[in-house]
């Protein structure tokens, strides 16, 4: 039983080692603006977030046994297993910072983007009803002739 803990926290190391990078890029297209590359970049980082989720489903049986009583094969796996949790829990803490920290830069693009069109929108209600005021779009009036 404890094989199979050992192996699901490798797995999940070597899922973590795989997403942290990727965590890291989408924080740097985010700054970037970059939301041709962001969306195909967060479909790949799904698939792996899928894995993920799998793998922690299986863990789960393994969280109501406490440590005390699980039957290590030898003191050597019990404390690699351990190290890599620690591993883990550090690598994942960096993809959720980086995560959140991706989420708080793209609202404030969101509330700038808004804050521009907001201006087009009032620049070009002033326009159009400057136009209408002073006959802008009415040519006729020109006298093109030489004299």
């Amino acid at each position: 039983m404890t094989k199979t803990l050992s192996e699901l926290i490798q797995q999940k190391e070597e899922l973590l080692r795989r997403l942290l990078p990727i965590s890291v890029r989408q924080l740097e297209i985010v700054r970037q603006s970059d939301l041709t590359t962001l969306l195909p970049h967060l479909a790949r980082k799904q698939r792996l977030m899928n894995e993920f989720e799998i793998i922690e489903q299986q863990l789960v049986p393994f969280q109501n046994i406490p440590p005390e009583e699980r039957k290590w094969n030898n003191k050597t796996e019990q404390q690699e297993t351990s190290a890599a949790i620690d591993r883990c829990a550090v690598m994942l803490e960096e993809i959720l910072r980086n995560d959140s920290t991706s989420m708080d830069e793209l609202s404030v693009q969101k509330t700038e983007v808004e804050e521009q069109l907001r201006r087009v929108r009032q620049g070009s209600q002033v326009f159009s009803a400057y136009a209408k005021q002073t006959n802008m779009g009415n040519t006729k009036h020109f006298n093109m002739s030489e004299s």
